[in-house]
């Protein structure tokens, strides 16, 4: 994905503290009686709601929200794994191109129409025309003239999706993806109902009255500009049996400390930790740590002399003790990086080990001051040079400003006869200028999108536009050109290349990984059922509760 199309997807060290934008608070009603728990919860958002069309969505509130009021394909349960939601049986053929995927016979709009394989087929053709304008068409990119369609180059009739049963959906692949089904689970792969949207027009998911619904709650009370809504319970939800609550009242609170406050004085059940609250509640029993499938590194300009000398780049990486980082600096959860990637994205299909620990190399992303020194004076001897001044460009938040001087204060203290300028900016102004090349360092971290390790090792592809480095590699390229090519469908080969493309990157020190983001919450006890995505920290209602 591109840096400068997908906001969402990079943001600054600040933007781990909430997950996709989105901060949580639970109230839940229960009493020292026996008598049965009131199924409602009161829920904050630390921005507002801005559309509930799959379409149109560009933010992580909107998109949190449409998961719980609506359900496509397929669901992430805990581990990140695809899980059928209104798909019944998925048949995958000619060597792993063509999907068949029978759906379910209830789904049911709240508009009493019944959920088709033809709503998939109109919603995604909708999402791919150019008038749409989404930001999310690159996600279609495996999918048969997807590219061409959202470039205006070809119809949306010649798109690989077709309806060939009321409850059949067929999908031709332009090449096999070994995680075809993960990324169906996104909100941006929905249905839509054509009947209300042609309703509703371009007002379609501009309010709760304007929008329908086939998942577990539906939207009520958003007017489209309003700080308050309501989901409730969908009637005519096809599962609804499994949904225990009645309701999860919205409101949006900015202030993490409000937030705080409340939680503190028992008025609010799930809360968002910031700053030194998350030192505060360290021993906290309520405490939960929250994956945020995020990867935070320093990126270097290649077309820089000095920041193009590998082994200066990995002298750096080797000065800087990032467990002081996350532990001392960050403090909100985050665990040093071990490789480029995170935790939980992909496991060794015979051994179980998790990706980035098979990826790791030795002496790459360690603290190691005394091979640092080593690499530092070949690095000078290479360079001709005795003294080295290095700037490091990033965002103007508290926390990212905070990290770059940590940095800053690692690379002085540690590596002789080098300086280090801290250049900070405001973040929108920061993307200008790593996309101009006019960055030595970049301290920044990436989203991956979902779990697989090919969709954050993709950004350092030589002709990536999110390559802002301008990293090279045949090797690297040839890596990952096999794992998503000729070895796609291959689990254990596919795997090898990813964990050689990584390897490489590391030993080039192609980009220099500080941390895994997380973040903290603290949950009252009564708040049970909630699911949590190991990967992404995302939560899904569909079958919390109130004990």
């Amino acid at each position: 994905m591109s840096l400068m199309a997908h906001k969402k997807s990079l943001l600054v060290l600040g933007g781990i503290i909430i997950i996709g934008g989105i901060a949580f608070t639970v109230k839940a009603n229960s009493h020292a009686t026996k008598t049965a728990a009131v199924q409602k919860i009161n829920l904050y958002e630390s921005t507002n709601l801005t559309s509930l069309d799959t379409s149109k969505i560009t933010d992580g509130v909107s998109s949190a929200q449409l998961s719980q009021v609506d359900e496509g394909l397929y669901r992430l349960n805990k581990n990140s794994q695809p899980v059928n939601a209104l798909a019944t049986k998925t048949t995958i053929t000619n060597h792993g191109k063509t999907y068949t995927i029978d759906l379910h016979h209830n789904g049911r709009w709240s508009n009493g129409q019944k959920v088709t394989a033809q709503d998939f087929v109109y919603s995604w053709k909708r999402t791919l025309n150019p008038k749409t304008k989404s930001e999310f068409t690159y996600l279609f990119t495996n999918i048969k003239n997807a590219d061409a369609i959202a470039a205006g180059k070809k119809s949306a009739n010649s798109l690989g999706v077709k309806a060939t049963g009321k409850y059949q959906l067929t999908i031709t692949l332009s090449k096999p993806a070994a995680y075809f089904k993960k990324l169906l689970a996104n909100t941006t792969f929905y249905p839509l109902n054509k009947t209300a949207v042609q309703k509703y027009g371009t007002k379609y998911g501009t309010t709760a009255s304007k929008t329908v619904y086939n998942g577990p709650f539906i939207v009520t009370g958003w007017t489209g500009t309003n700080d308050s809504w309501t989901l409730k319970k969908n009637p005519t939800y096809r599962a609804k049996n499994v949904v225990k609550l009645k309701s999860i009242s919205y409101q949006v609170i900015k202030s993490g400390t409000t937030a705080y406050n409340l939680y503190q004085a028992n008025k609010l059940d799930m809360v968002t930790l910031t700053g030194e609250q998350n030192v505060q509640n360290k021993a906290n029993t309520a405490l939960k740590t929250l994956p945020a499938g995020r990867v935070g590194f320093i990126q270097y300009n290649q077309k820089d002399k000095t920041a193009a000398n590998r082994d200066l780049r990995t002298a750096i990486s080797l000065a800087i003790n990032r467990k002081q980082l996350v532990n001392k600096v960050l403090e909100n959860g985050s665990v040093a990086a071990k490789s480029f990637g995170v935790s939980n994205m992909l496991k060794n299909p015979k051994t179980g080990t998790d990706f980035v620990t098979d990826a790791k190399v030795k002496n790459t992303v360690d603290y190691n001051l005394t091979e640092a020194k080593k690499l530092l004076a070949t690095a000078k001897k290479q360079l001709h040079r005795s003294q080295l001044t290095l700037t490091i460009t990033c965002a103007d938040d508290d926390t990212s400003h905070q990290a770059a001087e940590f940095i800053q204060g690692q690379l002085t203290s540690h590596l002789s006869g080098v300086k280090v300028n801290v250049r900070a900016m405001p973040f929108t102004s920061m993307l200008t200028k790593v996309s101009q090349g006019d960055f030595q360092l970049n301290l920044t971290s990436w989203g991956i999108d979902f779990a697989d390790p090919a969709q954050v090792l993709t950004i350092l592809t030589t002709h990536s536009n999110s390559n802002m480095g301008h990293y090279t590699n045949k090797t690297y390229d040839q890596a990952l050109a096999k794992a998503d090519g000729s070895d796609a469908m291959n689990t254990t080969a596919r795997y090898q290349d990813l964990v050689k493309a990584a390897k490489t990157a590391m030993q080039d020190q192609a980009v220099t990984p500080l941390y895994e983001g997380r973040s903290h919450i603290l949950v009252k006890s009564h708040l049970k059922g909630v699911v949590y995505n190991q990967f992404s920290g995302d939560m899904n209602f569909r079958t919390a509760y109130v004990k």
